[in-house]
C-alpha cells in the first residue's frame, strides 16, 4: 500500500504510515560544528544546569544557564558576546529559567516559573517586555509549554496535588492544557489529556513518600508551533494535532512492532540514574527507590515521549533504542503527516532545538560537565 495511506474521517485527516517516504536519508554530522562548555572551568564556557538553547537569524547561540540564572550569548564562532540576567524579581532578573524559545527570528522568549513571568529579549539581550501569568483556581500557576503564532501560550497547570493515602502504587492522572492570552491575563481550556505515569514510593523512615516518574512508563509529550499543538501519548504510536483553538485537526499513526522491555533496558536505566546522582547519599536514596519500584511491563512504550517541531514545521519523535543499541534515533514526519524517515543523532545528545540545517543538543560527560553542541543537519531529496 505504499509508504502511507491518508483518509478523512468526520473532518479529521488521518495518516497511517508504514514506511519512510524520502528518497535519500537526512543525516546529522557525527562531530559538532561548535561546542560550548569546558571541563577546566573556563568562565566564558562553564555551563550550569542548561535548560535550553536557541540559534538566532544572525547565527548567535543563546543558552539558558539556569544554575546561574543568566542567558549567555555567543557568536557563530563560539565567542562569548554577553551575559544577561541575575537573581531577582525586577525587570531582566530571574528566579528560575525553566525554558527558552526562539521568538520570531531575532529574539528569545524565556519562562521564569518562580516569578510566573515570561520575558521577551532582543538579539542583544535587552529586555523588550515582560508578561506576568495570572494564576487562578481553574489554572493554578500556568506553566507554558510553547507558543502560537499570535503570541498566545500553550500551557498546563504548574502544581499537582497528591490525594488519598500514599501506599506504593502507580498512577496516571490527566493533564489539562490551556491557551493563555499573550498578555497573560486570561486562559481558555483546550482539553484534558493523559499525563505522565508515576509511582508513589517510600523515600526513607517516618512514612516519607515521593512521587517519581515510572521507569519506561506511559507519558504524553506536548509541543506548540505556528497555529497548532501536538499531543503525543506513547501508549500507542499516535500523535494528535489540534488547532490553537483546541479542534482536532489530524491524526498521525505509525505501524510498528513493539519492542520488548528487557532486563538489560531496566538495568541500564537504573545504573545511569544512580550514577547521575552527585553524592553517596543521593545514590543510596536512588537505590532504595528502585527497590520499591513496581514491575516493568512486557513491552516498551511506542516511543520515548520526547517530541520537537523544527523550523520547517516537521515533527520529530524520539525513538526508544533497542537493548543493545544506544543510538538516538528520531522519526521525522512532514507537515502532511507522512513519515519522511529516521535521523540518527550522536549518542548521549539531548535535543534542545532543531533548525532548517542544524540541531542544537546538550551532552554531559562522565564528570557531569555540560556541553551545548551545534551539529550540521544535511537533508536528502524530498519525498516523491
Amino acid at each position: 500500500m505504499g509508504t502511507s495511506v491518508a483518509r478523512d474521517s468526520s473532518g479529521v485527516h488521518i495518516v497511517e504510515n508504514v514506511a519512510p517516504s524520502w528518497i535519500s536519508p537526512w543525516r546529522v554530522d557525527h562531530n559538532p560544528i561548535l561546542t560550548i562548555g569546558s571541563v577546566e572551568g573556563d568562565p566564558e564556557h562553564e555551563l550550569d544546569r542548561v535548560t535550553g538553547a536557541v540559534r538566532l537569524a544572525n547565527g548567535a547561540l543563546v543558552i539558558a544557564n539556569s544554575g546561574r540564572l543568566e542567558l549567555l550569548f555567543y557568536d557563530e564562532n563560539g565567542n562569548l558576546l554577553r551575559r544577561t540576567g541575575s537573581r531577582g524579581q525586577g525587570p531582566g532578573e530571574f528566579q528560575s529559567l525553566e525554558w527558552i524559545a526562539r521568538f520570531a527570528s531575532d529574539s528569545v522568549l524565556v519562562f521564569d516559573a518562580v516569578n510566573q513571568r515570561v520575558s521577551y529579549l532582543d538579539a542583544e539581550g535587552r529586555l523588550g517586555r515582560s508578561v506576568r501569568l495570572v494564576s487562578s483556581s481553574e489554572v493554578p500557576f500556568p506553566r507554558p509549554l510553547g507558543f502560537f503564532v499570535d503570541g498566545s501560550l500553550l500551557a498546563t497547570q504548574g502544581i499537582y496535588r497528591l490525594g488519598g493515602e500514599p501506599p506504593i502504587r502507580a498512577e496516571r492522572p490527566d493533564q489539562p492544557l490551556f491557551r493563555v492570552a499573550a498578555d497573560g491575563q486570561s486562559a481558555t481550556v483546550l482539553g484534558s489529556f493523559p499525563g505522565a505515569e508515576y509511582v508513589i514510593v517510600p523515600t526513607g523512615p517516618r512514612q516519607a513518600y515521593e512521587r517519581r516518574g515510572r521507569p519506561f512508563g506511559h507519558k504524553t509529550a506536548f509541543a506548540a508551533a505556528s497555529d497548532r499543538f501536538y499531543v503525543a501519548d506513547n501508549e500507542s504510536y499516535e500523535i494528535r494535532v489540534y488547532s490553537s483553538e483546541g479542534r482536532l485537526h489530524s491524526i498521525i499513526r505509525l505501524d510498528q512492532e513493539p519492542l520488548d522491555l528487557t532486563e538489560e533496558h531496566f538495568s541500564a536505566f537504573k545504573d545511569s540514574t544512580i550514577a547521575a546522582q552527585v553524592d553517596d547519599f543521593g545514590r543510596l536514596q536512588m537505590r532504595e527507590l528502585f527497590r520499591h519500584m513496581p514491575p516493568v511491563r512486557e513491552h516498551l512504550p511506542a516511543f520515548a515521549a520526547d517530541i520537537a517541531v523544527d523550523a520547517e514545521q516537521n515533527l520529530w519523535v524520539h525513538q526508544y533504542p533497542s537493548a543493545h543499541d544506544n543510538a538516538a534515533d528520531w522519526n521525522v514526519f512532514g507537515n502532511d503527516g507522512r513519515l519522511l524517515g529516521t535521523v540518527r543523532l550522536p549518542h548521549g545528545v539531548d535535543v534542545l532545538s532543531i533548525g532548517t540545517d542544524y540541531i542544537i543538543g546538550l551532552r554531559r560527560d562522565e564528570w557531569h560537565v555540560e556541553y551545548v553542541e551545534l551539529f550540521g543537519l544535511h537533508k536528502g531529496n524530498e519525498p516523491g
